[in-house]
């Protein structure tokens, strides 16, 4: 008698680890477990060019606001995105953004031509800006990480 209650005892408590594993797989195949999902969006900007905005439309089409943190006046010369979505803003004739008090005053670039993302995901990439120094370096670039939510 007692080792008919000890299986039944086992054999119970497998079919509850059993239906455990089960809703736990279904949560992992439905992407539950993945942080990215539910990570907010994120930017890791360079040391010359402060993010202000950003806004991506599933177009293809990236809006930066952008504040000059270099110290100087700079004129950007092209603006490359690599990453889930790619293109190449060759910046001409260039786009000057003045140092010093305006950095509180962001300067609006638009990228149109990008690869389409889908509305409602998450696109991660990087924006490379290759800017020369008035008066002084030319084809310095600066590197920004993004992570944001297409719109």
């Amino acid at each position: 008698m007692k080792g008919q209650t000890a299986l039944e005892y086992l054999i119970t408590y497998g079919w509850a680890i059993l239906v455990i594993l089960v809703v736990l797989a279904v949560l992992w195949y439905y992407g539950i477990f993945n942080p990215a999902r539910w990570a907010g969006e994120s930017v890791t900007e360079g040391s010359a060019f402060k993010v202000v905005d950003k806004n991506l439309v599933s177009t293809g089409t990236l809006t930066l606001t952008l504040g000059n943190k270099a110290g100087t006046t700079v004129n950007i010369t092209n603006i490359a995105v690599t990453g889930d979505i790619v293109g190449t803003y060759p910046v001409s004739p260039e786009e000057t953004v003045v140092a010093g008090a305006n950095i509180a005053a962001p300067y609006p670039i638009t990228v149109t031509g990008l690869s389409a993302a889908s509305v409602g995901s998450f696109a991660r990439f990087t924006v490379t800006i290759t800017y020369d120094v008035v008066g002084g370096i030319s084809g310095k670039t600066d590197v920004a990480q993004f992570s944001i939510k297409v719109s």
